[in-house]
C-alpha cells in the first residue's frame, strides 16, 4: 500500500509540475516583466490574481470552459497542451523505467528541453532575461530535488 501511495505522490507531483511549466515558461518569455519568483499568478490581460483553485491545469480549465474567472477572456489552447502534455510525458516515462535514476533525468532533461523549445519559438523576455533564468533553474532544482526524494524512497519501499 506505501507503494501506491508513493507512485500517486510522484504523478501528483507531474501534475503540479506540468502547472508549473506555464507559469514558468511564460514568464520567461517575450513580453513578459514579471519575475519568475513572483509567488502569484495573474490574467495576462485583465491582472487579476488567479485564485489556487484556478490554477490546477485540467480541473480548472474545463471548469472555467477555458477563460480567465474574471475577465472572461480566452485562455490560450496552448498553455493546457503543455501542461497536459508534461504532466503525461513525465508520467509515462517514469512508469515505463520503474522509476529509475535514468527516468528521473529523463524527467529533467524534458522538462528543459521543452522550455527551451518554448524560448526558441516564442523568444526571451528582454528585461533580465538572465537573472529570471536563474532563478527558474534554481527553482527546478528544488522542484525535481523533492521529486528525487520520492523516487529514492519507492526504491526504498
Amino acid at each position: 500500500m506505501k507503494i501506491y501511495l508513493l507512485y500517486f505522490a510522484v504523478y501528483f507531483s507531474f501534475y503540479i509540475i506540468g502547472a508549473y511549466a506555464t507559469t514558468d515558461i511564460l514568464r520567461l518569455l517575450k513580453g513578459s516583466t514579471t519575475s519568475v519568483n513572483a509567488p502569484d499568478c495573474y490574467c495576462p490581460i485583465c491582472h487579476n490574481k488567479i485564485l489556487l483553485k484556478d490554477q490546477l491545469p485540467i480541473f480548472a480549465y474545463i471548469k472555467n470552459h477555458g477563460k480567465c474567472f474574471h475577465c472572461q477572456s480566452q485562455i490560450p489552447i496552448s498553455d493546457l497542451f503543455l501542461e497536459v502534455f508534461l504532466f503525461l510525458t513525465l508520467s509515462i516515462f517514469c512508469t515505463l523505467l520503474n522509476f529509475s535514476r535514468t527516468a528521473f533525468f529523463l524527467c529533467i532533461v524534458i522538462y528543459e528541453m521543452t522550455k527551451l523549445a518554448f524560448l526558441i519559438r516564442y523568444g526571451i523576455r528582454e528585461h533580465e532575461f538572465v537573472k529570471n533564468l536563474f532563478i527558474s533553474i534554481r527553482n527546478n532544482i528544488f522542484l525535481f530535488s523533492l521529486i528525487g526524494i520520492l523516487f529514492l524512497l519507492i526504491h526504498i519501499v
